[in-house]
Formats: structure tokens, sequence, C-alpha cells
């Protein structure tokens, strides 16, 4: 009798449990679908995003390379001897690739100014103020492409202007003309490229000094001969 009444109450009791665990299990699986759902719908999002920036990054990149293109120079300018124009009669007023000029470019420029000027009135003090203020060694030529010590400055065959250390840029005293003689004797020919041919010329112009250095133990050498045009006037 107590059995067929706790039957019926247990069979109950099971049912109830077993709706309740099926609607815990329904909620679940809502939960779980719906939070794969917010994932995916967000993954979906973050890889149209990465798409959508990688376009402008690509653009960008492209722009950058258009920029950096290199540029192809087809010619090389072609530079003269010591970055000079032996053909022109005017020496550079800016400063050439080769440093080493520099010292003496301002002289030589100076020097051919005064060398234009010798026909006039008062040109030993002009020379001499020019010798005094360039600070140059006034000298005569000692044979054997050799310097000694001038006297003073009209006596003088060459100027001596220091570049640098023991180097000095040498040019002829432009109140001495070229002569058959002094081209003879002088060592000019030996020191500088020269266009005399015959007789009497009174202008120098000097184109490239001559390059010396003078060292006490070996005294003065010839580094780099010079260019100097010659005129009769």
């Amino acid at each position: 009798m107590e059995e067929s009444i706790m039957s019926p109450l247990f069979s109950d009791v099971l049912n109830f449990l077993s709706l309740g665990l099926s609607v815990v299990l329904l909620f679940a699986v809502a939960y779980l679908w719906s939070s794969n759902n917010t994932k995916t719908a967000q993954l979906e999002t973050l890889q149209s995003e990465f798409k959508r920036m990688k376009k402008k990054v690509d653009k960008v990149e492209e722009k950058v390379n258009q920029i950096r293109e290199p540029q192809v120079i087809s010619e090389v300018p072609q530079a003269a001897p010591f970055g000079i124009d032996l053909s022109s009669d005017e020496l550079p007023q800016v400063a050439t690739s080769l440093e080493p000029q520099d010292p003496w470019l301002k002289f030589v420029a100076a020097y051919n100014d005064l060398a234009a000027d010798m026909s006039t009135p008062g040109k030993l003090k002009k020379c001499e103020n020019f010798v005094r203020e360039q600070k140059l060694r006034i000298l005569t030529y000692g044979g054997s492409m050799t310097f000694r010590p001038a006297i003073d400055v009209k006596d003088s065959s060459y100027w001596a202007f220091k570049c640098s250390g023991e180097e000095f840029a040498v040019v002829p005293n432009p109140m001495t003309p070229c002569d058959e003689e002094f081209v003879a004797e002088s060592g000019i020919k030996e020191a500088f490229a020269l266009n005399y041919q015959n007789g009497v010329y009174k202008k120098y112009y000097v184109k490239l000094p001559a390059l010396f250095t003078c060292e006490p133990s070996e005294g003065w050498r010839l580094k780099n001969p010079g260019v100097v045009n010659l005129e009769r006037k």
C-alpha cells in the first residue's frame, strides 16, 4: 500500500527535475549560440577593417615609392684639368672641387690685375705694395730649378706666395720683360708652359702658378709646372 503511494510522487519529482534540467540546457545552448554569433560578427568586422586599412597602406606605400624613384643622369659633365678651363682668360671666381687650389686662387687673380697695369707710371711702387700686402718672397733664379732670395722687388725674377705648409705658388715678376735671355737663363720655360716664340713680351697672364715646395734640408723643388700666357704689349 505504501509503495503504490510513493511511486507516483517519486515519478513526479523526477519529471520536474528533468523538465528543469531541460530548461537549463536550453538556456545554456541559447547562450552559447548567441555568444558564438556575437564573436563571429566581431571577427568579421575586424577582418573587414583590416582589409580596409591594408588598402590604405598599399596606396601610401605606392606614393612613397614614386617619390623615392631614383633619377638617372645620362651624361656627367666633364671637368677640365685642375678644375680650371685653360681656354678661358678668366680664373674661376668660385671654389672648385679641388680644394688645394683655394689658397692661391685669389692671389693669382690679384696678380693678373696688377700685371695688366704695368705700362702706367708708378709700377714699382704698386709692385712693392703688392709684395708687402701678400707677404710674398722675392726670388732670383739660382739654376737647376732652385731660387735665391732677391735684394729688392725690382731685381727679383719671381714672387712666391705661401699656400700651406711648405708649398708655394710661384709667378714671374710682372716688371721683368720676357725676352730670349730671360727664357734661356731664368728657368721660366722649365717652370711654366708658355707661348713664347721670339722677341720681347711685356705682359704676363698666369693661368696656373708653378707650385714649389721649399724645405730647409732640400731647398726649392718643382712640384707642378704652371701655365703663363705672354703678350707683347
